[in-house]
């Protein structure tokens, strides 16, 4: 199976690969969108007999313009331009370069039983209220029109792990919504998996909750709407492997000895940040947006309030909890420098 990667970053790629090659052998060609200034350093790939595409040459604008580009509309125009180019594949697999595999990976991760391509989502659309980033924007941009165009409650698929797509009805999909890609900032996953069922249905398998470990960075960055029913693919963060990270000590780089015991203390490490965040309890030796940082409490404080603003909304349970909370969050705040 082919690969495509969008990439700026030849360590963290390379480091990639090397997880791609242990546990998804299936994955034997990998094309790479890289910045013209930075071909060299991605070498790598073509002498593993690897394809390089740089951006340049795909969008045919010059460095400067690209430049010029906010990340998410930059990755939507690169995305939809290689779904015309030669060197894709009739299928492939679409990949951010830091998205690497946990657990063995074959055919069945991308195709079921049926021969249908199976597509994993990670939140609904209109309950996505965060309006931080361009990422936040894209979706609130891509649900409204999604919504004009018909579509009930559509959900987003970018659930930061690697997902196979077809390349004409990848075109086709990004046709329907030139109009609005110069304009808008999209999200490149929802628009084609929410559209492109529509053209060829008999393709595509019903929507399935991700299994993305890392998404979002932090436990309580944002609520999980689903629970990933397994953690397939880590959306990985060099930094939590720094010094105090909350993945300090775990090799970064694939050891095929220990990347299974790293990979299960990776998610139990998580999932115990997750426990402790939801009591406000947060550790003093591991790095985190919460109390290592003013500027972190001062966001995550302000959610907070809003939590307990919106209190009346919320079921006796849950509102006993945020009471229960109070108290907390406002001894934090007294610590604040």
């Amino acid at each position: 199976m082919q690969i495509l990667y969008l990439s700026a970053r030849p360590t963290l790629l390379e480091e990639t690969l090397g997880h791609v090659r242990h546990f998804a052998p299936i994955i034997d060609d990998v094309v790479a969108v890289v910045p013209e200034a930075m071909r060299s350093r991605f070498a790598f790939v073509e002498s593993g007999g690897g394809t390089l595409i740089t951006d340049e040459e795909l969008l045919e604008q010059p460095t400067a313009a690209i430049r010029a580009m906010a990340h998410t509309s930059r990755n939507y125009a690169l995305r939809t331009a290689a779904a015309s180019h030669p060197a894709l594949a009739a299928t492939y697999i679409m990949s951010d370069d830091d998205s690497r595999p946990l657990v063995p990976i074959d055919e069945s991760t991308f195709i079921d039983a049926d021969g249908r391509h199976r597509r994993r989502w990670f939140h609904t659309m209109e309950a996505w209220r965060h309006a931080n980033t361009e990422f936040d924007e894209s979706i609130l941009n891509t649900w409204v029109i999604l919504r004009q165009m018909g579509f009930v409650n559509p959900v987003s698929y970018a659930s930061h792990m690697p997902q196979i797509v077809h390349k004409l009805l990848y075109a086709e999909v990004a046709e329907k919504f030139d109009r609005y890609a110069d304009k808008y900032a999209l999200e490149e996953w929802s628009t084609y998996f929410t559209l492109a069922p529509t053209f060829a249905p008999e393709l595509f398998a019903e929507p399935e909750p991700f299994g993305t470990l890392g998404w979002p960075q932090y436990p309580g960055e944002w609520p999980h709407q689903i629970t990933p029913p397994r953690h397939i693919y880590e959306n990985h963060h060099p930094e939590l492997h720094e010094p105090g990270g909350l993945y300090d000590g775990l090799p970064r780089a694939c050891d095929p000895e220990t990347i299974d015991a790293a990979n299960i203390e990776k998610i139990i490490r998580w999932y115990r940040l997750d426990g402790q965040v939801r009591e406000l309890d947060f550790p003093d030796d591991v790095d985190q947006p919460w109390t290592s940082s003013s500027a972190g409490r001062r966001v995550a404080f302000k959610g907070l309030r809003l939590a307990r603003g919106a209190a009346k909304y919320l079921g006796l349970d849950e509102r006993a909890r945020l009471a229960a909370l109070e108290g907390r969050i406002e001894q934090l705040e007294r610590n604040e420098p």
